[in-house]
């Protein structure tokens, strides 16, 4: 599964522009009032700050998710217990955003549909894109989705100018004051520093480097500019005082949109990109809370079977959450604002890039510095000598150079061996050439031999030719005599 660095930044916009349109608009205009816009301001750069504290970390150990360089940056044990308050966040996130997104459409289109077919049908669409591709295809559909969210919040913003009233937004900072702008930033600050999870993310991106670093700080950005501009809009169309009382107030001034009589019910639109914002939302948090589990217990490669748990959370939480309707203020103030954002969003992504400095001094991402590397040179030499003594432990303060079954005696003998046999090879070498050398003397002698045995027939042949002339030659003096 890899993503691009185009793809997440599409991912970073459509995980804030969403959910921050939808929810986050009336909780800060209630506290700062027609200088909300001011703290849309603070609160992107205090995601900004989040986000940028993230990318560092992953940066410094690429392919490596939080679940797993928390692990190497901490250790085993305190690693894993760094990542319990992110598994909480995300187990959270999902069914909140469920009921959000369940009174969102019950409230203005589907007023008779029971709560389960629209968390089941939703729910349902979430596990087959998480299960049939991952991250992979969660990225595409991104990709599809976020430049026609963008032109739709363009047209949106053109379509509306003629009911903006200027004057809606005086006195800057006269009547509120510092207080209320710093506490109207406060809850879409905590929903932008959710973007700290993209060191989840990271390592999914194909050649991560700087330009994954400008990715997500570009898209922490736009995001913070949409939510901005849809605040100043709502302030302008409605002024504060209404627009606090409104649960959905971004949502309604789309509705107010006609122009030229046929150009109206904008608000479909908007309806369908906030199902498709908050749809790929949830399918990242499913797929980060299924894929973290299955590698916090060590079962990376089985993680598909692990999606059944947030997916159990959910049906359960959402129903829970929707019977009990708890205000979203209640929530954001007593975990998001309190616990997340402080812990999630800076203390930890802090602790992990000093430790991971101090530990990682080289500078380059994932690569240990030269006295680490010499330490764990030490650290597998110890192993290799408690491996070649036969898997026995060596005693405590003894020296394993000092083992009668250290792996340096192994080491002599090896070398003594292969000498010897070095040696015994040369000897063979040397008495077979010897060998060959006797064979070749012999053949010499052999052919010496032949050729006497030659020379002699030669002398032979001549003595019996002699002999038969003289036999017979008596032979013929004895007829003589005898016919005489």
């Amino acid at each position: 599964m890899k993503i691009s660095n185009q793809q997440l930044f599409w991912m970073i916009l459509m995980l804030n522009v969403g959910i921050n349109l939808l929810i986050a608009i009336n909780l800060v205009i209630r506290s700062g009032h027609q200088d909300a816009w001011l703290s849309s301001m603070i609160s992107g750069l205090v995601g900004l700050g989040a986000v940028y504290l993230g990318t560092i970390v992953s940066l410094r150990h690429p392919n490596q998710t939080l679940v797993k360089f928390s692990t190497v940056i901490l250790g085993k044990w305190l690693g894993k217990l760094v990542v319990i308050p992110y598994m909480a966040q995300w187990f959270i996130v999902i069914p909140l955003i469920m009921r959000d997104q369940y009174h969102f459409v019950h409230t203005n289109v589907l007023f008779m549909t029971p709560a389960w077919m629209i968390i089941g049908s939703l729910l349902l669409v979430m596990i087959y894109t998480v299960l049939q591709g991952g991250i992979e295809i969660i990225a595409r559909c991104t990709q599809l989705w976020a430049p026609i969210l963008i032109v739709i919040m363009i047209l949106t913003f053109g379509f509306t100018l003629n009911n903006l009233d200027w004057r809606a937004l005086f006195p800057v900072y006269g009547l509120t004051g510092m207080g209320p702008i710093l506490t109207g930033s406060l809850v879409p600050a905590s929903l932008l520093a959710e973007s700290v999870n993209i060191m989840m993310l990271i390592a999914f991106v194909d050649k991560p480097d700087k330009k994954t670093k400008r990715a997500a700080l570009s898209g922490l950005l736009m995001s913070a500019f949409f939510i901005t501009m849809g605040i100043l809009w709502v302030l302008m169309t409605f002024g504060w005082h209404i627009a606090s009382k409104l649960k959905y107030p971004f949502f309604d001034m789309v509705k107010l949109v006609y122009l030229m009589e046929f150009i109206q019910n904008m608000d479909i639109l908007i309806m369908a990109v906030w199902l498709v914002s908050i749809f790929v939302k949830m399918s990242i948090y499913l797929f980060i809370a299924g894929y973290g589990l299955a590698q916090w217990v060590g079962k990376e490669k089985r993680w598909k079977h692990f999606v059944i748990v947030p997916v159990l959370t959910t049906s359960v939480l959402s129903f829970l959450l929707i019977r009990s309707n708890l205000p979203n203020e209640l929530i954001m103030n007593r975990l998001w604002i309190s616990i997340f954002l402080p812990l999630n969003g800076y203390v930890i992504p802090l602790l992990l890039l000093i430790v991971s400095a101090i530990r990682f001094r080289s500078g380059k991402p994932g690569k240990q510095s030269g006295d680490q590397k010499a330490t764990s040179g030490q650290e597998t030499n110890e192993d290799q000598n408690q491996t070649s003594a036969g898997g026995q432990d060596l005693p405590a303060g003894q020296d394993p150079s000092n083992h009668p079954n250290s792996s340096g005696d192994h080491q002599d003998k090896d070398q003594q061996q292969s000498k010897d046999v070095s040696q015994e090879g040369n000897g063979q070498q040397t008495s077979d050439e010897q060998q060959s050398f006797e064979s070749e003397e012999q053949k010499q002698a052999g052919n010496e031999q032949q050729a006497a045995g030659g020379q002699q027939t030669h002398e032979q042949r001549p003595a019996a030719q002699e002999g038969n002339q003289r036999e017979s030659g008596s032979q013929r003096q004895d007829s003589n005599q005898e016919e005489s």
